[in-house]
């Protein structure tokens, strides 16, 4: 099976769409990782890191959310994660004035969101237009399946 490449996947299944989705999820673990590991050194060692302070663990946490909104494909945290990462990005090329501070990890991870995009949106379209009914989706929705070992309600 042929999912593209790992720069452009190719979403026109459904296993390419999740890869793609996954892709992001990855992603945006990766930056809430490294965000968090900054903010802990310069907290930690009152260190100056790109002028990362504790405020960051925020940004952190969003970037935890996205990725667990993508590992249930959904569209809005594929674009918020999207959205969120390149408008960091242009804050930092605006703040620092050089280019070279978009990084080429940088452009690798932006494209992993815009994949991320296509992937949600395509598993979307693929599924029926139905978004998964496990976890709050399905709680949400009331159309989850019982839990294994549940019983029918005795009236």
């Amino acid at each position: 099976m042929n999912n593209g490449s790992w720069y452009w996947p190719d979403v026109s299944n459904l296993d390419g769409a999740k890869a793609a989705a996954r892709g992001g999820m990855w992603c945006a673990i990766i930056v809430a990782s490294i965000t968090a590991l900054v903010v802990l050194i310069v907290t930690l060692f009152k260190v100056s890191i790109l002028g990362v302070n504790a405020a960051a663990l925020l940004d952190a946490l969003l970037f935890a959310g996205i990725a667990y909104g993508l590992s249930r494909y959904s569209r809005l945290a594929a674009v918020a994660g999207f959205s969120l990462f390149v408008l960091e990005k242009i804050y930092m090329l605006v703040t620092t004035g050089n280019i070279l501070s978009v990084g080429v990890l940088g452009i690798i991870i932006g494209l992993g969101f815009f994949n991320s995009i296509r992937g949600t949106f395509a598993y979307c379209n693929l599924n029926g237009g139905a978004a998964p009914t496990s976890g709050l989706t399905g709680v949400f929705s009331g159309k989850s399946a019982p839990s294994p070992g549940a019983r029918p309600l005795q009236m």
